[in-house]
């Protein structure tokens, strides 16, 4: 097993051990959140998005990499919306499954996946997909999403100022910027830069092990929410992208390919981090998480199988 797929289960156990062994505070998942929004993750978009913007050319090819993440939002929204609807489920859950079924995982769990399925080749079209895709999804509807089902009433004015002082989407305009000035600007940095981006897997993992509660009680409460939204993300996302890449419009090449599997990936740990930070129902976020990132690893392997 790959190093990387190594340390999401032991993170997700460590996180989950001292919850029952209540070797930290109760607050630990707030303060390990705050830390990843405000640090690790734009010491990512400081490291990946300068270097995405000057090196990749545009093409047609990029278009589905780059829209699978957005279609999936949208999809989750509409299908996850209108069953919570049906099922008479509240705000809070309603929000918290739009959100980690309409995101995927596509960097911390998909970049080692794809190394190991399609090769080393497969990363650059990868970070595209994470980067144009499922970064800029959360970081405008998934935090618009949050606010919106978070039971707090807020203007639209309030939602904005939201989604442009998220710290993750602040750091992407300056990195943008950077970009257009001159990428060599952050090179002194980039040792700094990369011990901080380090972080962001293994503290997430523990913060979402950490709120993991796995009781049958617990399994029982949320069952319908759980099961619809990992049957979503897993199955009904990429027979769609699958179907419509591969058999619809015929196209087979490598980055095909890679938005299949990107778009099988498990939920993404951010948005459950997101969903717990805007007071969503933070224990079926969790679980979307830590019970859909192992049968991702199995449910990704077939999905490579058949492509």
């Amino acid at each position: 097993m790959p190093p990387n797929l190594v340390l999401i289960f032991l993170c997700l156990a460590c996180g989950f051990l001292f919850q029952k062994l209540r070797a930290f505070p109760r607050e630990t998942p707030q303060v390990l959140n705050a830390f990843i929004v405000h640090l690790s993750f734009p010491a990512i978009v400081l490291i990946q998005v300068p270097a995405l913007l000057t090196e990749t050319q545009p093409s047609w090819e990029l278009l589905a990499p780059i829209s699978m993440a957005w279609i999936q939002f949208v999809l989750s929204f509409l299908l996850m919306g209108a069953l919570a609807k049906w099922q008479g489920w509240n705000r809070q859950v309603t929000g918290a499954l739009i959100l980690t079924a309409g995101l995927g995982n596509t960097s911390f769990v998909g970049f080692p996946l794809l190394e190991a399925l399609l090769g080393p080749e497969s990363l650059k079209t990868g970070i595209i997909v994470d980067q144009a895709g499922s970064f800029l999804v959360l970081s405008t509807f998934g935090v618009i999403t949050a606010s919106a089902f978070s039971g707090a009433v807020v203007s639209a004015s309030q939602i904005a100022k939201r989604v442009f002082f998220f710290p993750p989407f602040m750091t992407l305009l300056l990195a943008i910027g950077i970009a257009l000035v001159s990428p060599k600007v952050l090179l002194p940095v980039h040792p700094v830069l990369e011990r901080i981006a380090a972080t962001l897997t293994p503290l997430a993992l523990v913060s979402v092990g950490y709120q993991l509660r796995l009781s049958p009680t617990l399994l029982r409460k949320y069952a319908m929410p759980l099961a619809a939204g990992l049957v979503f993300k897993l199955a009904l996302i990429p027979a769609i992208f699958a179907t419509c890449l591969l058999w619809i419009l015929s196209s087979a090449s490598l980055s095909t390919n890679v938005t299949v599997l990107e778009s099988a990936m498990a939920p993404m740990i951010t948005a459950a981090i997101l969903a717990s930070d805007s007071n969503l129902d933070s224990e079926l976020a969790s679980l979307m998480v830590g019970v859909g990132v192992p049968v991702s690893i199995f449910t990704v392997y077939l999905w490579s199988l058949l492509l």
